[in-house]
């Protein structure tokens, strides 16, 4: 033997089965860190796709900049691609059509189409004035093809444009609409369209793309400064920047912090739980350190023994984790792809993160070496003398006997081993407040996914059908009709009416949009409460609600003046219909003694699940030239599988969480039974029975799980409302509540942890003999 450190691997292979918990410890560390992270990525990549194909690679936006500055940015080294895109009646509000279909026009350059939203799906972009590029549902519904001719309606008369190609910038906005055709032309041609009908003031956006999202934000302060440009004439594209971790949104920036909560909270998770491992490893090796200490060895080598004998185990305990989350997480991935689908559909399966895998490693040596501190320490304590005196565990100096208090002799012995180390005590209750603040952190993750998922709300249709630009074009009477179609569940109309001169002395404000809502929504609404009594919107009582959200000052109490009649807010809902930030909603019998009767807006049909084809072409048949139909079962379908694989997965970390947490307690448990189990047999040598030595290793388990309890509710409930009202509150005003039956269920989850951790240790001193208990070293 060279050194001391010759005996770790002696070491390694006497006390294989001993070490067998702490490596797998490490193991379960470097696992769920490589998962999380691997999904993380993965996630990256799919969203990041996804913002690609639906909003395009820019990287920030520049409205209404002269052709000298746009030139200029274009020139930097940073920039990799810039182009101009105009649009107008994009709602197709005006009278513009291609066939008979409603135009939106779009004046760009081909680096806008073919660079900057990877729009060109067939052909070329337009060369000269007379060719446009349309969008590809107008080949699908007007059996066009490149080479035809079009004629361009518009109030000012027609204009006659060769099809050069077909694509679009927005194709999730085009998809499947068979009313609406994006029109793309060149900037010269739009000006031209523009200036013949006497239209003013269209917004022209310059976009830039630039090397990378970081290059972007840091470009994007040098462009304000230089150029002195506003907030209100620069915007970044939130989704592509968000995702790169650069982007300067708010709620982006939340959503880091919040991030980075977690992150921390599961590196603690992983530190306590090696760091108890090796306290109760080394608990059981004071003899074999204070024999190292009686032939030479200094502190400082005992410490340097326990800080490498710890990373010895990470040769196995880290590759073997990283394997492990890789598995896994392509099995999770595979899952959300096939399984789900919907926007996970293009998730990638078996690539490889390299962030995964990389944080895996590092994370579980930090981990280590952080876990292995404590320890280190402890074990340089240990004085030569216990070598001699044949002990097994460090001497506590004991003041005063155990109190009996309330309690029966072998329940206060219990509480008093579980208090008497210190360290233990505070390792065990940190692992059980963690896993308590996580689970109320990740809840309130659940239901931020929930409030982003509208069309999870009851009243989410089907189909609907919707006066362009939200005219009141629908008479009422299709209610019944189309509810005798076959396959029609539920038929319920909107009116909508904005812009409505109002007033009030309690906020400013001089116009609000006004929405009605039948008995049905109404219903429906009631649970999106957020506060007062929706029971005093029904019938015609001068009673309206309002959505409650950060933009909008109105609240229960407040009474607007609205045609010469005022109305009280008697109620705030999280969600809608419309989502303006000054809008009010009541009962159609309010709605026509304001305003007049009026036509719906929108008709929405919910459909049985016996629903088919022959269903959605009838309903169809009911939208005329005046009015939009569309079928959201797509995108519903594929926003409930968004919302399941968010809960599957936010529950099955939370599951992991709580499997290690239940781990590393009976590990705990039994370690720290292992360490007195001459004391254990001593007891029973004098009397104690197997009753009383189970309720004394329960009463110590109880306190670990009681004072966890206290501090993990203590923390995470503070914690828990801190997001709440950061992710929730803020932006959809719902409040937070103590979660009851969330509680609850932890109270279980710690009780039936405490009881599984006592049944094993236990269990074996129960199978030992009295001489065999005292004579264990």
């Amino acid at each position: 033997m060279k050194s001391y450190l010759s005996l770790i691997s002696i070491s390694a292979k006497v006390r294989r089965k001993q070490n067998r918990m702490t490596l797998l410890c490490i193991i379960i560390s470097v696992f769920l860190v490589t998962v999380v992270f691997s999904m993380a990525d993965m996630m990256v990549r799919t969203e990041t796709s996804r913002m690609l194909n639906k909003h395009g690679n820019w990287h920030i936006q520049l409205e209404n900049i002269s052709d000298e500055i746009a030139s200029e940015i274009g020139q930097r080294s940073d920039v990799t691609a810039t182009g101009w895109s105009s649009v107008f009646n994009i709602n197709a509000e005006q009278p513009y059509f291609i066939g008979e279909k409603r135009a939106v026009l779009c004046g760009t350059d081909d680096s806008y189409i073919e660079q900057i939203s990877n729009g060109l799906k067939e052909g070329k972009f337009p060369e000269n004035e007379y060719e446009v590029m349309l969008g590809t549902n107008a080949r699908d519904y007007l059996n066009l093809k490149i080479g035809d001719s079009v004629m361009l309606r518009t109030p000012a008369g027609d204009s006659e444009y060769t099809i050069s190609g077909f694509g679009e910038d927005d194709p999730e906005y085009y998809q499947g609409q068979s009313y609406l055709v994006g029109v793309y032309m060149t900037r010269e041609a739009f000006h031209h369209i523009v200036e013949q009908n006497g239209i003013d003031s269209i917004p022209s956006n310059f976009y830039v793309q630039f090397q990378s999202a970081k290059e972007a934000a840091k470009a994007r302060t040098e462009i304000e400064q230089q150029y002195h440009l506003s907030d209100d004439t620069i915007s970044e594209n939130t989704g592509l920047m968000g995702m790169s971790g650069a982007s300067r949104n708010e709620s982006m920036k939340n959503m880091y912090s919040i991030a980075a909560v977690l992150f921390v909270l599961v590196l603690l998770a992983g530190v306590l739980m090696i760091s108890g491992s090796m306290n109760s490893n080394i608990s059981q090796r004071i003899k074999f350190f204070g024999m190292m200490r009686c032939i030479g060895a200094s502190r400082q080598q005992i410490m340097r023994f326990v800080r490498l004998e710890a990373l010895n185990w990470c040769k196995l305990g880290i590759p073997a984790g990283v394997l492990l989350g890789i598995v896994t997480s392509s099995g999770l991935c595979a899952i959300l792809r096939y399984g789900i689908g919907g926007e996970f559909s293009t998730m990638p399966v078996f690539a490889v993160s390299i962030a995964g895998i990389t944080s895996g490693i590092l994370v579980g040596l930090v981990t280590v070496l952080l876990a292995a501190q404590s320890p280190a320490r402890g074990a340089a304590k240990v004085p030569p003398a216990a070598a001699v005196l044949g002990g097994t565990q460090k001497q506590i100096s004991v003041h005063h006997a155990a109190k009996k208090s309330l309690l029966k002799i072998e329940s206060s012995l219990g509480v008093h081993h579980a208090m008497s180390s210190r360290k233990n005590w505070l390792l065990m209750t940190g692992s059980f407040a963690l896993s308590i603040i996580m689970f109320l952190c990740f809840s309130v993750g659940m239901d931020f996914a929930r409030a982003l998922l509208p069309s999870l709300r009851s009243w989410q249709p089907d189909c609907t059908i919707n006066g362009y630009a939200n005219a009141c074009t629908i008479e009422k009477s299709l209610v019944n009709e189309i509810g005798k179609i076959p396959g029609v569940s539920k038929v319920y109309g909107n009116t909508y009416l904005g812009d409505i001169p109002a007033s009030s002395s309690q906020v400013p404000l001089d116009r609000v949009n006004m929405v009605s809502y039948d008995s049905y929504m109404l219903d429906c609404a009631a649970e999106d409460v957020v506060q007062g009594n929706i029971s005093e919107i029904y019938g015609d009582n001068g009673k309206v609600m309002t959505i409650c959200n950060k933009n909008n000052p109105l609240h229960v109490g407040d009474t607007i003046q609205i045609a010469g009649t005022e109305v009280e807010v008697a109620c705030e809902i999280s969600d809608g219909l419309f989502s303006d930030d000054m809008i009010l909603i009541c009962s159609e019998e309010t709605f026509e003694h304001l305003l007049g009767e009026q036509k719906y807006t929108m008709l929405n049909v919910k459909l049985t699940s016996g629903a088919t084809e022959e269903t959605i072409k009838q309903i169809s048949t009911f939208a005329d030239n005046e009015e939009i139909f569309t079928d959201n079962r797509k995108s519903n379908q594929e926003t409930t599988a968004t919302y399941w694989a968010t809960r599957i997965i936010g529950y099955g970390f939370m599951t992991i969480i709580a499997m290690i947490t239940v781990f590393y307690i009976i590990n705990s448990i039994s370690m720290s039974v292992s360490a007195r189990i001459r004391q254990y047999g001593v007891m029973r040598a004098v009397g104690m029975d197997d009753h009383q030595l189970t309720k004394m290793i329960s009463a110590e388990a109880f306190t670990y799980a009681i004072s966890g309890l206290i501090v993990g509710c203590a923390a995470g409930l503070p914690l828990s409302r801190l997001m709440y009202d950061v992710l929730i509150t803020r932006h959809f005003g719902i409040a937070w509540h103590i979660p009851g039956t969330l509680i609850v269920v932890i109270i279980l989850f710690v009780i039936a942890s405490a009881f599984i951790a006592v049944y094993a240790p236990t269990k074996n001193i129960r199978n030992m003999a009295i001489t065999e208990t005292i004579n264990e070293l």
